[in-house]
C-alpha cells in the first residue's frame, strides 16, 4: 500500500534531512542520506506524488469496425454505431466541454480543440473523463489521427469497442501502437436480445 506522511511546513525553519526521516521512522542507515539537487528528479517525484494522490481518472475509448486490424483505422473512425452509443451511455453522461467546471482529463474546455463533447461519469467519489476516439477531432489530411492518438495514447487504460459478431479472434493488442497505454479492454458491445 501506499503510505501518505505530511510533514509541517514553515516559510521560516527549513526541515533537515535528519528530521524528515526521524517523521517517517527511518533513522538509521548504513549510509548517510544524500540530498539529491537534481531538478528533473525533483520534478519525477513531485509528478509521481501527484498521481499517487490522484482520486480522478482518464480512460481511452477507441471505436473499431468489424474488420479494422490496424490502428490508424480504428483512430480513423468519424462515427461509431448504435450499439457504441449505447455502450458509451453505459459508461457516463454526454457532456458539453465549453465551460465545463469538473475534472477534464487533459481535454480543452475553453477553445474546442479537443471536441465538443465528452463521456464523464462520478464513480466511488472518483470522476473519470473519457477520452472517446469518435468525439476528438478527425482530420482528412491526418491519416494517423494524431491529435485522438496523443489523448487515447497516453491513456493508461484503453477499452476497445469492437463492432461486430465474431470479434474474440480479431483484436490483438499489438495493434495498439502505445509506449503508454497498459491495460487493454475489448468489449463487442450491447447485445439486443
Amino acid at each position: 500500500g501506499t503510505l501518505k506522511i505530511s510533514l509541517p511546513y514553515s516559510p521560516t525553519k527549513t526541515l533537515s534531512v535528519k528530521s524528515i526521516l526521524s517523521a517517517m521512522n527511518m533513522d538509521r542507515f548504513e549510509k548517510g542520506p544524500r540530498e539529491i539537487l537534481n531538478p528533473e528528479i525533483q520534478k519525477d517525484l513531485l509528478v509521481l506524488e501527484e498521481q499517487e494522490g490522484s482520486v480522478n481518472f482518464k480512460f481511452g475509448v477507441l471505436f473499431a469496425r468489424d474488420g479494422q486490424l490496424t490502428d490508424d483505422e480504428m483512430f480513423s473512425n468519424e462515427t461509431g454505431s448504435e450499439n457504441f452509443d449505447k455502450f458509451l451511455n453505459l459508461l457516463g453522461d454526454t457532456v458539453a466541454l465549453q465551460g465545463w467546471a469538473g475534472y477534464r482529463g487533459g481535454l480543452d474546455t475553453k477553445n474546442d480543440t479537443t471536441g465538443l463533447q465528452s463521456i464523464y461519469t462520478v464513480y466511488q467519489g472518483h470522476e473519470l473523463m473519457f477520452h472517446v476516439s469518435t468525439m476528438l477531432p478527425y482530420s482528412k489530411e491526418n491519416k494517423q489521427q494524431v491529435e485522438r492518438k496523443r489523448h487515447i495514447g497516453n491513456d493508461i487504460v484503453t477499452i476497445v469497442f469492437q463492432e461486430g459478431d465474431d470479434t474474440s479472434s480479431s483484436f490483438k493488442p499489438s495493434m495498439i501502437r502505445s509506449h503508454f497505454t497498459r491495460i487493454l479492454h475489448t468489449d463487442n458491445g450491447c447485445q439486443a436480445n
